[in-house]
Parts: C-alpha cells; sequence; structure tokens
C-alpha cells in the first residue's frame, strides 16, 4: 500500500518547459512610446477587430482560421455532487480500482475457507464472535480517527499553499503600486528584479514539496557530495569556493532532504535584499511603511513555507499508523472466519464485499489525503497553480513597465526553466558566485564612502 507515487499528469512535463509552449510576439510596444519614462503619450494602435451579428469580436478575415494553443493546463478533479451517477460510477480520481484487488483477495478467501471446512474437515471459523465483534469497534475508532486527522492535515497544507500564493501576489501588486510613478530604466528593472526573485522563491519552493514526495527515497542522500561529472576535476573545478566553505560551516552530515528546504529560506534572504536595494534604483528610499509591507509579504510566505516543513517532517504518527493498518487487515481477513460460522455462503461473501470494500477504501482515501504534493490524480498541482501566479505577476509587471517589460520578465523565467528544475537551478547558484557576493554598484558605493575624493567625484 505504499511504495514511491505514480505519475499521471505530468509525464510529458517534467522539466515544464510545455507550459509555455507558445511564444510571446516581439512586436509590442516600446518603453520608449506609450509607456514613456514620462508617462503615457498616445496609445499604440490597436488591431484591427470585426464583430459578428451577436456582437462578438473576431479577427480579420485572412487571420479567420483560430490556432489552439498549447501548453500546460492546471490539473483539477471536478465532478457535480449532485449527479449521484457520475459521483458512484466515476473511476477517475477514484479509490475504487484500488480498493477492488483486495475486495477479490477476500472473496477468495472467504471460498477457501469454506470448501476447507467442506471438503477436507479443517473448520478455521470462529466459535464465538464476541471478540470479533469488540475488535470491529477498535478498528472503526481507528479508521475515523485516521481520516479526520489525514483531512486535518490535508486542509492545513491548502490553507499554507494559499497563503503562498496570496503573499506573491500581494507583493508583486504592492512593488509596482508604490513605485509606479517612478517611471526610469533603474526603477523598472528593479520591479522586474524584485518580480523574478518572487517567482524562483515560489517555484524552488512547490519543487522542494514535489521533490519529497516523489523521491523519498533520496532523502538521506549526502548533498554536499563532490560529482566529477557535473564539477569537473577537483584540480580544476567549477565550483566556487563559497560552496566548499558553506559545507565546512555546517555541523554535521547534510542531507538533500535538508538542504531542498533551506533553498526557499535563502531565496527569500534574496528577495529581502533585492527589496532594500530600492533606494539605489528608486533614487530615493521608500517611506517606512510601504517597504516593511514588502518584507511583510515576504514573511508571510515563509510563514506558510515553515508550515509546509512541520507537516512534510512531521508525518502521520507511524507507530499509530502501523497499529491501524495491522488491526485492519486483521479484522477485515478474519470476518470469513465468523461469518461462514452462522451465515450461508453468498451471504458471507456479500457482507465480505461491502466490509471489505468499505473499510479499506476510507484507508486508501486517508493514504490520499496524507500526501497532497506529487503526481497522483487526487494530488494538488501545485505547479499549475503556481503558474497562475507567475501570470498574475506578469500583469502587475505589464500595466506598470509596458509589454517589453512583462515579455522580459517571462523570458528569464523561461530561461530559468531550460536549466532544469529550481532546486537543480540552486544547486547551481550555490555553486557558482553571484549568489554569494554583492551587487557591483554596492562596491562602488563603498568605494565612494572609503575615499573623500573618490566620494566628491561620485557625487
Amino acid at each position: 500500500m505504499e511504495g514511491k507515487k505514480s505519475r499521471h499528469y505530468r509525464d510529458a512535463s517534467d522539466t515544464l518547459l510545455g507550459l509555455y509552449s507558445s511564444n510571446l510576439s516581439s512586436s509590442t510596444p516600446s518603453q520608449n512610446g506609450y509607456y514613456g519614462s514620462g508617462g503615457p503619450t498616445s496609445p499604440p494602435k490597436q488591431p484591427s477587430v470585426t464583430f459578428d451579428k451577436h456582437g462578438d469580436t473576431s479577427s480579420p478575415p485572412k487571420n479567420k482560421k483560430k490556432k489552439e494553443r498549447g501548453g500546460y493546463r492546471v490539473h483539477r478533479v471536478s465532478y457535480t455532487a449532485q449527479n449521484h451517477v457520475q459521483v458512484l460510477f466515476r473511476t477517475y480520481a477514484s479509490a475504487f480500482p484500488q480498493v477492488i484487488p483486495f475486495v477479490c483477495a477476500n472473496v477468495v478467501w472467504t471460498l477457501c475457507v469454506y470448501y476447507m471446512k467442506r471438503l477436507t474437515f479443517i473448520d478455521l471459523t470462529f466459535h464465538s464472535s464476541v471478540g470479533h465483534s469488540f475488535m470491529g469497534l477498535l478498528v472503526s475508532f481507528l479508521i475515523v480517527s485516521r481520516s479526520q486527522i489525514s483531512y486535518a492535515r490535508f486542509m492545513e497544507y491548502r490553507r499554507h499553499l494559499a497563503a503562498s500564493y496570496q503573499a506573491c501576489r500581494e507583493l508583486a501588486q504592492y512593488t509596482t503600486v508604490y513605485t509606479f510613478q517612478t517611471q526610469t530604466e533603474d526603477a523598472a528593472w528593479w520591479r522586474q528584479e524584485v518580480s523574478f526573485r518572487i517567482i524562483l522563491l515560489l517555484r524552488v519552493t512547490m519543487d522542494a514539496l514535489l521533490w519529497s514526495s516523489t523521491e523519498r527515497e533520496k532523502w538521506e542522500d549526502e548533498y554536499f557530495k563532490f560529482n566529477r561529472e557535473q564539477d569537473g576535476d577537483k584540480e580544476d573545478s567549477r565550483v566556487s569556493k563559497h560552496f566548499l566553505l558553506m559545507k565546512q560551516l555546517s555541523h554535521g552530515r547534510r542531507s538533500f532532504i535538508d538542504e531542498n528546504f533551506r533553498a526557499p529560506v535563502n531565496f527569500a534572504h534574496i528577495l529581502r535584499q533585492v527589496i532594500m536595494e530600492h533606494p539605489h534604483y528608486l533614487g530615493y528610499t521608500m517611506p517606512t511603511n510601504e517597504y516593511r509591507d514588502l518584507l511583510r509579504f515576504v514573511e508571510n510566505f515563509i510563514n506558510a513555507f515553515h508550515g509546509f516543513r512541520v507537516l512534510v517532517f512531521t508525518p502521520y504518527p507511524f507507530p499509530l499508523l502501523q497499529m491501524t493498518r495491522a488491526v485492519l487487515f486483521f479484522w477485515v481477513y478474519t470476518l470469513p472466519m465468523v461469518l461462514l460460522k452462522d451465515y450461508r455462503l453468498w451471504s458471507s461473501i456479500l457482507i465480505v464485499i461491502l466490509v471489505t470494500f468499505g473499510f479499506i477504501g476510507v484507508e486508501y482515501v486517508s493514504m490520499s489525503l496524507d500526501d497532497p504534493f506529487g503526481d497522483d490524480t487526487n494530488d494538488v498541482d501545485e505547479h499549475g497553480m503556481s503558474l497562475l501566479v507567475y501570470e498574475d505577476i506578469y500583469l502587475a509587471i505589464y500595466r506598470t513597465d509596458g509589454p517589453d517589460a512583462a515579455v522580459s520578465l517571462r523570458d528569464r523565467v523561461l530561461d530559468r526553466y531550460r536549466q532544469g528544475r529550481e532546486l537543480d537551478c540552486y544547486r547551481d547558484d550555490l555553486k557558482g558566485y553571484d549568489i554569494w557576493e554583492a551587487p557591483e554598484w554596492w562596491f562602488e558605493q563603498k568605494q565612494c564612502d572609503d575615499s573623500v575624493d573618490t566620494n566628491a567625484q561620485c557625487q
């Protein structure tokens, strides 16, 4: 009943490049036109649009043929609760296919017990059903308690997910709203950098959650292990000294699960630094309440992330899970030994089918709720919903700095996707230099502050 999670709806998009299969046109209005530094001047020329008799818009005749856009669709399990036929007989995202083998096995076991008693005089039935009935009460209590705990954990996961998405959207919108009046090239770059760092933070968090669910067998592999194929020879290594020093600073052996869940914390620190670099790019210091609002949204995201971390590192207690599973299977598969004592064969088989189907089915539902991240049909499509957040961020940049800025941001995100999973990109960042060192303008400013003559020239 345990094991590596299966893959269903993400098979064709492991790298998630398929999400952006359609490219935006590069012929968009420039910032010197409609979105100039001095504000709007004249709106861009709109493409010709025709209306049909119902008032719907359509393309000009020469472009009448509509092309279907490819890409990634957000995976959702939708159903109509009022449609009893759909609810009862639908197999997609259902626990029925997983439960049926257990039902068949118990039916076969029931037939074996019956014919062993009848043909070979080996009687495996219980002479009294009192103990089995009391054990049924224990099984019912354990199963119901487990399902309630699993559902509570599932909803807590979902609340943290919603909080992280909201924090990213709010941070991008507040960043653009607080600074939209500053229409300079540096200000536009700073807004794009903040938005880009928001997307990286969200993406690495979702990657960490997905990785923790689908690659549990790699949790305890050593993280700071030298890889000759990726890093080259130790004498001529491409790995920066910072990566090796970070290994020396650790207090012990660090596994992949440790460092993968450290990645969002480091990305949040970089995002905070970028936010506090705003005086250099905006030309002024934002009011205290404004930049504290931006930092507060980062804090809200990190609070949600730590909620994820608690749930991932504190799973359903194993002793309780083991005891529930053992008692459940023992009770379900000894049920034929009780029923065949007082009931006929076909009556016993019918009861065995219904009881096995109900109790094993509830256990499988609890298993599905325990881990909502992964590639099963009932798992949350955290990456798909993240794409909607990306697009909301693009929209905020589009409305503030124009289409070119939005397309540029989207291209940066695409380049990051082409490099691989964000966790792999993060590992490559650790092996580089940019993530460890301050920006060049900071060193220039420091030189200006250290020298009176230089400082005068800088001013």
